[in-house]
Parts: structure tokens; sequence; C-alpha cells
């Protein structure tokens, strides 16, 4: 005789689902009879909290992480409050959202990506089975390139925008983001279907295919044009180049940003004199020399401080100096004249000696190399920084 419970556990397979059909084979004792009771105010408070509820699924039948994709959609979402996530089945998430504008932002806008796959997210109620949650469809944003201006008319747009999918929203004159003469939809598409790529309209001229484009589109079959696997994943994954009846041509395509010019940097005038920093300024803070404190040195190391300036020549008195040049002056021949013993006299020697020869002239120099040189006697005379440091030692 067969046992009972194997037949039960082989009927049900071990789905909850068909707990109805293993009840009406079973005796239940009165601990399992005794009901938990839950009352009315207490079920509106839950109801209360259940509004921010969704869920979610990746449209993928790869494996991934759900750790990965809570952390992933926490920062893609930047919510006001994190919200609660939790796994409830294979590859499906319960979102527990804790404001109405996080709840909105989840459910309403998007489309939503897991590294490239697209994350289907819908309002949950928290009462149904999330096993038997049927995903109906994507928030997209779609265009519809090429439409005459003549005809370029909100009922005929509209009618245009329901052979892609639901309709939510319609942008007559958006910002051209993106490359083309479009208008921009808000679409809601079903990822049990093929991706549109062309709407037909009929005007009295005749006929025009109007070309459909997407934006944001999570991966797709470029076989099969379905949400969700690629074309390598499709039957075998081995297919000619003409069978690809989809394709990255069904995608918008950003505009080419124009590049800004960098903006002018401008300096603090009222921090230098005359409005600018001069020569030296850029490594000083306000252009002054710094004291023994700002340059970290103590008292002691400032009394050892021997260094001081350059040798400077010895003092010349002006009395001094005008005396020798009127002597230097007096021994010039010129015209005859000779000085003996303070006075002026004609030479009346016949010419039998050589009177003497005044000095030449002194060289022409240049400004040029007048700086050159006075930089360099500058530079050989200033103390190098060694000897004012073996002068501190000492």
């Amino acid at each position: 005789m067969a046992d009972p419970g194997q037949d039960m556990e082989s009927r049900s397979g071990g789905k909850e689902g068909e707990i109805d059909d293993m009840l009406s084979h079973l005796e239940l004792n009165d601990e399992e009879l005794d009901d938990v009771v839950v009352d009315v105010e207490a079920a509106k408070e839950y109801r209360r909290a259940a509004r921010w509820l969704a869920i979610g699924k990746v449209q993928t039948s790869r494996s991934f992480s759900s750790e990965a994709l809570f952390e992933k959609m926490k920062s893609v979402w930047s919510l006001a409050k994190d919200p609660g996530c939790r796994e409830v089945g294979d590859n499906l998430f319960l979102f527990q959202m804790h404001c109405l504008a996080d709840w909105k932002k989840v459910v309403h806008q998007g489309p939503w990506t897991f590294r490239g796959w697209g994350l289907l997210v819908e309002d949950y109620d928290g009462l149904g089975d999330p096993a038997e949650f049927v995903f109906s469809g994507l928030f997209v944003w779609a265009q519809i390139h090429g439409i005459p201006e003549l005809y370029r008319k909100e009922e005929v747009v509209d009618d245009l925008a329901r052979r892609i999918g639901k309709v939510k929203e319609v942008q007559m004159v958006p910002k051209l983001f993106f490359e083309g003469n479009y208008v921009r939809l808000r679409v809601r598409i079903e990822v049990a279907k093929p991706l549109l790529r062309f709407v037909s309209l009929t005007t009295p001229e005749g006929k025009k295919r109007l070309a459909v484009k997407y934006e944001k589109m999570p991966f797709f079959c470029k076989r099969c044009g379905l949400i969700g696997h690629d074309h390598e994943e499709c039957g075998d994954g081995v297919w000619e180049e003409k069978q690809l009846q989809y394709g990255t041509w069904m995608l918008a395509t950003r505009r080419a940003n124009q590049p800004m010019p960098a903006p002018r940097q401008s300096m603090d005038r009222a921090r230098f004199r005359g409005g600018f920093a001069g020569r030296g300024m850029a490594n000083s803070a306000n252009g002054r020399k710094r004291n023994s404190e700002e340059a970290a040195l103590t008292e002691e190391d400032d009394e050892k401080d021997t260094a001081s300036s350059p040798e400077k020549p010895p003092f010349i008195d002006d009395s001094t100096k005008n005396n020798a040049e009127s002597d230097a002056r007096k021994m010039l021949v010129l015209g005859g004249v000779v000085p003996v013993d303070g006075v002026e006299k004609m030479d009346t020697s016949g010419g039998s000696e050589a009177a003497p020869v005044p000095p030449p002239p002194p060289a022409y120099i240049k400004n040029k190399d007048k700086k050159q040189r006075k930089e360099n006697v500058i530079g050989n005379l200033a103390p190098s920084a060694a000897s004012i440091e073996e002068d501190r030692r000492a």
C-alpha cells in the first residue's frame, strides 16, 4: 500500500500554490484550527503601509546576486529614504518605500536597468502571491522621427504613439538632446512582444513609414526583438548578418555637446598694490617679507644669526675727490701750459722734452652690458646660503 504522505507530496510537487488541494486530504487538529484574528483597524493600518510597496523582476535568465541588485538600485534611485528590499522568489523582489515621492520615482520613472538588463517594477498591493504576479510592461521613452509638419498634430501623434504602447505622455516640442526631427513619447511597451521599429502614416499624398527610436533601452535581441536576451542566446546563436532584423540603429543618438570655453581666472587686485602681483609675489601670500616667527626660527636662533650685507667700499669725501680730479687736470698739457708750483706758466723749453700724453677717453659701453656687469658684481658680493648656515653653527 502506498504511503499517503508520499502520494500527497507527489501530487502537490512541493508547491505552495496547491495547498488547497493538500488540505482536502488532510485532517487538521485543534492547534492547526486555532486562528489568528486581525481586526479591521489593524488591517487598515497595514493597507496604509502597503501603499508604498512595489514588486520587481530583472528581465533576464542569467543568475545574479540579489545583494548586488539592492546596492546598485539604491545608488541609482537615490531616494529620500533607503527602501526596504527583500527577495521573495526566483528573480522576484519586493521594495518597500517610505514616502509617495520615492514610490512614484521607482514605479513610474525609468526605465531602470541592472547590468544592462531591464528591471521591471510595478505596483503591488501586498495581497497576491508574488510568484503569480504578471509583469505586463516597461516604461520607456520613444521617439517618432520624420512626421511631416502638415500632420504634426496632437491627435495624429497620439494615434501613432498607441501603435508603440500605452501612452502616458507626449512631448510635441521636445528639447533636442538627441539627433533628428522627432516627437517624444512616454509609453509602456509589452516585454512579451518585439520592439516596434516603424509606424505607418497614410495621408492623401500617400503612405509614409516613420522610424521609431528608443532612449536608454536595456539589452534586446537583434534577431527576434525581445527584451531580455542577446541574439547569441536566441536559438543556437548562429545567425547571418541579414537575419538580424533589429539593431543599434533603433537607439536614439545624443547630439555632440559644444565645448564651453574655460572661464577666465581673475586675481584679487585688492591684495596687491597697483592691482597686479609683481615679480616675486607669486611665492608670497601677501607680498611682504617673513619675520622670524613665520620662518619657524626660535628667539635663540634669531640671536645667533650673524649674517650681514656685503662689505661696502670705503667712504670717500667729495671734497677730496674734487681736489684729486683738479690736480689731475692740472697735470695735463693743454695749449703749452705747464703747472709749476701751483702756477700755470708757458712752456719755453723749446720742446726738447716730450710733453705728457693725456689718457684715452673711456670706451663706450652699452646699457645692456652695464646692467649685466652690475648683476655679476652683485652676485659675486652676495653671501651664499652655506656661509650663513656656517655662521649660525659657529
